[in-house]
């Protein structure tokens, strides 16, 4: 989130932009864009669940904020690692110096004391010129010793935008690269997150940036999040069952197991065939496979015990 992006729109752009929907499409990518208001690579999906609005008119009004200038086509090559099929526009919101405070009037500025105050009101600091009336009523008298400065709402944000140029003591290899913590781990696993694969993506995004955030654990927690809100999250694979080797099981002798068949095949003709009863064959034959089933079963037990 940039707080300089949301100032800059609620304090520059909404009171010219009177489309309430399209108001609230800028609101939605100002959070996400970084200090410079760039790098925004939503899709009309999410942008849609976040406004509430119907994706048709999401795309009506990008289309219609790109028209006016306010935003403008950012570098594609963001998202240059997403399929193509799956690949959203990167945009930037048009945030020129100018725009970015010299629209606000300094106020923190001391007010020339009075050397010749005309009447009381004068003594109070409040002006009742026609042209002071336009920059507002200051009702706080001027005191050298204890000068009045207020804070410009806007600047104030901006003075606490966090700095990515710095670097913190995260963990890192004997090679200096940065490895994540144990609760980045966790909540990777949390989300069943192939770490290495997003942790490549990650290290791409920032060198496409050229930026080093502040805090290298925090900024990859935000990623793997945001990641897995917008469906774009690299999941660990399970494997399939055709993957998977198969396991080797003893095979288990029985009476009409071509084993069975071949160890009695010369002595097959010295048993009678024929069967006592109608259920199930009962002959000499068939307890005599049964019979050799089970010795080859209990010799080959032997020999794996």
């Amino acid at each position: 989130m940039s707080l300089r992006a949301l100032t800059w729109a609620i304090y520059d752009i909404a009171p010219t932009l009177t489309d309430a929907s399209a108001y609230r499409i800028l609101l939605v990518l100002a959070d996400e864009a970084d200090n410079d208001g760039c790098g925004v690579y939503l899709s009309a999906g999410t942008i849609a669940e976040r406004t509430g609005l119907s994706p048709r008119t999401v795309a009506t009004k990008l289309k219609d904020l790109e028209t006016m200038g306010i935003t403008r086509r950012g570098d594609q090559s963001i998202v240059a690692y997403l399929p193509a099929n799956r690949r959203p526009i990167v945009r930037d919101l048009n945030i020129t110096a100018d725009d970015r405070g010299a629209k606000t009037a300094p106020q923190n500025k001391q007010p020339e004391p009075a050397t010749e105050p005309a009447d009381a009101d004068m003594q109070q600091g409040c002006n009742r010129g026609a042209a002071d009336m336009q920059l507002g009523c200051n009702m706080v008298a001027y005191n050298p010793f204890n000068p009045y400065n207020p804070s410009n709402p806007r600047e104030t944000a901006r003075d606490d935008e966090p700095d990515t140029s710095q670097t913190t003591s995260d963990e890192t290899t004997a090679d200096g690269q940065w490895t994540p913590n144990d609760q980045t781990i966790a909540l990777a696993d949390s989300l069943n997150a192939d770490l290495d694969a997003e942790l490549e993506r990650f290290h791409d995004w920032l060198d496409a940036k050229a930026e080093t955030p502040h805090d290298h654990d925090a900024a990859f927690r935000g990623w793997l999040r945001r990641g897995a809100d917008r469906g774009f999250l690299t999941r660990r694979s399970a494997r399939r069952p055709y993957d998977r080797r198969a396991e080797h099981k003893p095979h288990k002798h029985h009476a009409n197991c071509e084993h069975v068949l071949a160890a009695l095949a010369d002595i097959e003709s010295e048993y009678d065939h024929t069967s006592p009863t109608e259920f199930g064959d009962t002959s000499e034959w068939a307890l005599a496979r049964q019979a050799k089933a089970e010795e080859l079963n209990q010799l080959e037990q032997e020999e794996t015990a």
